[in-house]
């Protein structure tokens, strides 16, 4: 039976083996509430120690520092905080939830471009210091919001939930087909509109006074998507998407998971790959993502349990002997 603990950093040996990997190591990453570390001995200042040029990345609800430091927090409330939950939804309902659990994996990312930045720094700038990364999952969620915060600041403009029409993308909105498809259509410029009118065969709209320029089209939006919706509704999505295509108006599919795994894009660019779980068998998952030309990088094996490389990481790594992790895993400490 595989372990399930990897390290336990609760007792003094655990926190002893922790000192050893991150004097091996590059980077450090954690997400557990501010202090804990400190509390385990295992702090910046302590890691520092066993490693002068270690990357601590820490991970947490609202950062190390600052008066919200000590909450308690989840995805969704970073999505909150940082206002991502304020502006989605339709204007007349309560604010809602995207559907993704955004706020980790974008603090992921950031987590990931973090080490590489500062590995690159230490490396080529002859650094020899210590580094310290602090993310919150509210400044992750935050630094998407694009140019809310200039608005607000420069006219007190608050943005409000607006369903699926944006004022800067007029006509932009998703419409059903006949078959009961959603799609997304966007005519964004002058030369769009213009195209999406005659994918329409009804180019005279591009004269109508009230689509005639952006504001008349903003002033008029219900007016404008209802036509746009009356046309897609009598057509099957097949055909919606190849005249748009034809005509080289942008548009997408609004696809469920069952569309993904049918779509024949996804399957050309090799998006999804099958892996042999040893818990739950076959299985199929997004692949390696971005790709790089001389990297690319591919999936060899599902996720690990907690614990599967114990003895490679630690009789391998830090030479213990095999006696030794047999004493530590009866010890509870990996």
């Amino acid at each position: 039976m595989l372990p399930t603990r990897s390290l336990n950093l609760r007792q003094p040996e655990g926190q002893e083996l922790a000192r050893k990997l991150v004097s091996v190591a590059d980077a450090w990453v954690e997400n557990y509430s501010p202090g804990t570390m400190e509390k385990w001995g295992l702090g910046f200042d302590d890691l520092a120690k066993s490693n002068p040029r270690i990357i601590m990345v820490r991970v947490s609800g609202y950062g190390q520092t600052g008066p919200y430091r000590d909450r308690t927090s989840y995805d969704r409330i970073g999505q909150a905080v940082g206002g991502m939950l304020y502006v989605t939804g339709e204007p007349d309902r309560p604010p809602a939830h995207p559907g993704y659990m955004l706020g980790d994996y974008i603090t992921g990312t950031f987590g990931a471009l973090s080490i590489l930045s500062a590995v690159y720094h230490r490396d080529h700038m002859a650094c020899n210091e210590p580094q310290l990364v602090d993310l919150s999952l509210y400044e992750s969620v935050f630094r998407y919001s694009g140019q809310l915060a200039p608005e607000y600041s420069q006219t007190g403009y608050v943005r409000e939930r607006a369903g699926t029409v944006r004022t800067w993308s007029i006509p932009g909105d998703q419409f059903q087909s006949r078959d009961g498809k959603w799609v997304l259509i966007l005519a964004l410029s002058p030369n769009l509109w213009k195209r999406l009118a005659k994918a329409m065969e009804q180019p005279e709209l591009v004269s109508d006074p009230r689509f005639a320029d952006p504001e008349a089209r903003l002033e008029h939006v219900e007016e404008l998507h209802g036509i746009i919706r009356e046309w897609v509704a009598n057509r099957d999505a097949a055909e919606v998407y190849r005249i748009l295509s034809e005509w080289r108006v942008p548009f997408g599919p609004i696809n469920s998971i069952a569309d993904i795994f049918d779509d024949p894009h996804y399957r050309a660019r090799e998006d999804l790959v099958t892996v042999e779980d040893p818990l739950i068998g076959k299985t199929t998952m997004p692949a390696v993502y971005p790709r790089l030309s001389h990297a690319s990088g591919r999936v060899y094996h599902p996720a690990p349990v907690p614990g599967q490389h114990n003895r490679e990481v630690y009789r391998d790594l830090l030479g213990l002997s095999e006696a030794e992790c047999d004493r530590l895993h009866a010890a509870g400490t990996i």
